[in-house]
């Protein structure tokens, strides 16, 4: 239930867990329309706060789950620095994506779309009646490469496939 006003939901409760929480993903509800209510939920720690970005957050010892805001999440791991700047990564890629189909692509000599970014080569072929590509990484003495599985319906969803499987490797990678 929303309450409508700050400081109740879980924080008032003193048998409910204010510490030992870690944050194991954070998620960008945005549909892509600013204005839109659906991509918006209730922090389910202060059950007041709407929120866009959800910190999903575990407590290992006690075996609980919250999906909760930045300043909940923030409060919950005792790291003040933590939450904003999970948030400010998923924002600044969320902008990344937004401009990633208006980039300068090149064209290789086969013919296919490909970028160089993030210490990627990103290329975009055709596959059968559909799209899909393939990110390696550059300047490594034994690059890795992941070729997509899914084959996409146009281009430019293979270019957006591409951003997102970019941004997890990015991570994985540690590049």
């Amino acid at each position: 239930m929303v309450s409508g006003r700050r400081g109740n939901g879980k924080w008032a409760d003193p048998k409910f867990p204010k510490k030992g929480w870690f944050c194991e993903d954070v998620t960008d509800l945005s549909c892509g329309d600013n204005g839109c209510s659906c991509c918006r939920q209730i922090c389910q720690m202060c059950e007041y706060m709407e929120i866009r970005y959800v910190h999903h957050m575990i407590h290992p010892d006690k075996g609980l789950t919250l999906d909760t805001g930045c300043d909940c999440a923030s409060k919950l791991e005792l790291d003040p620095a933590a939450a904003p700047s999970r948030e400010r990564k998923l924002k600044g890629a969320a902008r990344r994506r937004r401009n990633w189909l208006s980039r300068e692509w090149r064209t290789s000599a086969k013919g296919n779309d490909f970028l160089n970014t993030d210490g990627m080569n990103i290329v975009i072929h055709r596959v059968g009646s559909g799209w899909g590509g393939r990110i390696t990484e550059r300047n490594s003495r034994m690059p890795r490469s992941f070729q997509s599985r899914r084959i996409h319906p146009t281009q430019d969803a293979a270019k957006l496939a591409a951003f997102d499987t970019m941004i997890v490797l990015k991570e994985k990678w540690r590049l």
